[in-house]
């Protein structure tokens, strides 16, 4: 499974999503994968639910929802 930041890069997940191992790196956050993220939250809301007001994870974050913004 591809790292969450390659996810993200790649338009498989929202350019919104967060999660605090986004903010340094070390070989074992490069790897991160999605079930591992940990806690996340919506970097348009700030907190644990988007735009469409549900929760945010690397599932639920995904192309289809109405708040997803992938480019």
């Amino acid at each position: 499974m591809d790292s969450l930041k390659t996810q993200i890069e790649t338009g498989r997940l929202c350019r919104s999503l967060r999660t605090k191992t986004m903010f340094y790196q070390t070989a074992e956050t490069e790897a991160l994968t999605p079930d591992k993220a940990g806690p996340c939250w919506c970097a348009r809301t700030q907190t644990i639910h988007g735009p469409d007001d549900k929760l945010v994870g690397p599932e639920e974050c995904r192309p289809g929802r109405s708040c997803c913004e992938t480019a």
